[in-house]
């Protein structure tokens, strides 16, 4: 019984670490890509747009290829 309550409160302090490196990563990168874009327009300010576009449709394809072919 306290072997089951110590793995629990280890997985929940993982998955807040884990949810606290992927947001300070994503929003510095977010942060920071416009100012990797070279001159000004239009093209500077989508980047944002086009990296938030490719981790959303990204990641679902990532994981249902992830369960085809581990099983």
């Amino acid at each position: 019984m306290l072997k089951r309550l110590i793995y629990a409160i280890i997985l929940s302090l993982i998955s807040v670490l884990t949810v606290a490196v992927f947001a300070i990563s994503l929003g510095y990168i977010f942060y920071n890509l416009p100012t990797l874009g070279s001159g000004e327009g239009e093209l500077k300010n989508l980047s944002v747009v086009l990296a938030g576009m490719s981790i959303l449709i990204g990641t679902p394809i990532m994981a249902y290829l992830a369960v085809k072919y581990i099983k």
